[in-house]
């Protein structure tokens, strides 16, 4: 399980997220994307799903199969969509047989917490904009406070040179081009597929 985490709202975590399982498929995987922030959910309208079941399915007992929705705009990519459910009622019980990326709320508040303990690691993602990156900072040292690894870094929007960034994250960073459509463009899916290496062997 993968936590997407990043301080600031906006910088691309959905995306990321969506991204990562997108690369997941092709590498001949069905990924799990769940939507932990119950504040703001938006990630089935990325994927393309309708939103109508998700993680207060999973919390209230139901059975996963019953729960996600599948991405039409993603093929092979399921999506358990969010709703106003605290994510240490669902994360514990996802399944751990197939690659789970959990796409995380803005901030450090409870929720975001919740969702880095559960996490296996945590990919940490931001802009190249100042205040974006120094709240990607504070993401990393949240979940190494909180004993999850900070296994890569997202820098969006830039293939600009990335080492400074990398280097005071202190993880690998994996540099994504800007685009209008980025789950649609090539240049974006080859970062993300560089992304699924730099997480580790495959999932």
């Amino acid at each position: 399980m993968l936590a997407i985490a990043g301080g600031k709202g906006g910088v691309g975590k959905t995306t990321t997220a969506l991204g990562l399982a997108a690369a997941y498929v092709r590498r001949r995987r069905r990924p799990l994307v769940v939507d932990a922030d119950h504040g703001m959910p938006n990630c089935h309208l990325y994927a393309d799903t309708p939103g109508e079941r998700g993680v207060a399915d999973v919390a209230a007992g139901r059975p996963l199969a019953d729960a996600v929705e599948p991405a039409r705009a993603l093929p092979g990519v399921d999506v358990l969509a969010g709703g106003g459910v605290a994510p240490e009622r669902y994360l514990d019980g996802l399944p751990r047989g197939r690659p789970v990326v959990v796409d995380t709320a803005a901030g450090a508040g409870a929720d975001v917490g919740a969702a880095l303990v559960a996490a296996d690691g945590v990919v940490v993602v931001t802009t190249a904009d100042e205040e974006a990156v120094v709240d990607a900072l504070k993401s990393a040292a949240l979940a190494r406070a909180l004993g999850t690894p900070v296994v890569a870094s997202v820098v969006v929007g830039t293939s600009d040179d990335t080492d400074g960034i990398a280097a005071a994250l202190d993880a690998p960073v994996t540099a994504v081009p800007r685009s209008r459509a980025p789950l649609r463009n090539t240049g974006v899916a080859a970062a993300y597929d560089n992304l699924a290496t730099a997480t580790g062997p495959n999932p």
